[in-house]
């Protein structure tokens, strides 16, 4: 009986700027994969039950992620992905690979032979807030990709959701400042 063991190696230096491991599968190649798409389980808008409180605690990486990325540099908003829910996530995971683990990461000798194949741990944080950042935003994309399932594929619940926030915050505020002044 003979076996066949396939493997890919290379020496020439990764080009990106992200010093992580995960891989980013676009939405198209994730049909090609046999996986079940977002958008294939795209269903009637269904409410999320009252205990789910897996989106909830994101309001901040919510609101980052919209001002920071889909806005400026998409011209998007959550609601623009409502058609295809999978770009969505793929975006966010993205904004993650790209920018958040780079500013909160610190490139090392050994994010360099990690680029050669060498196998390490391959985000370095100077900081355990640094740590906490990336695993907060990691965290946010599968609670992102769960409530797009529980609630059939639409992303407008995030701008429902960023807009509701603003005015609880505004209404606290002048409640706030109601109270000072008397």
């Amino acid at each position: 009986m003979l076996k066949f063991s396939r493997t890919f190696t290379t020496f020439s230096r990764l080009s990106s700027r992200a010093v992580s491991n995960r891989v980013i599968i676009p939405p198209k190649a994730l049909t090609d994969l046999g996986q079940p798409t977002l958008k294939s389980l795209r269903s009637e808008y269904k409410q999320l039950p009252e205990n789910s409180n897996f989106i909830d605690k994101f309001y901040t990486e919510l609101q980052k992620f919209h001002d920071e990325f889909l806005v400026p540099r998409l011209n998007k908003h959550y609601t623009d992905f409502d058609e295809n829910p999978d770009d969505l996530v793929f975006e966010l995971e993205k904004y993650i690979e790209l920018h958040i683990i780079p500013s909160h990461s610190v490139r090392t000798q050994k994010s360099d032979l990690m680029a050669q194949g060498i196998n390490l741990p391959m985000v370095y944080c100077e900081t355990l807030g640094d740590k906490m950042v990336i695993e907060r935003f990691i965290e946010f994309c599968r609670s992102v990709r769960y409530t797009l399932r529980l609630n059939g594929g639409h992303s407008f619940i995030f701008d429902i959701m960023l807009q509701s926030n603003s005015v609880f915050q505004d209404f606290e505020k002048s409640k706030y400042q109601q109270t000072k002044e008397q």
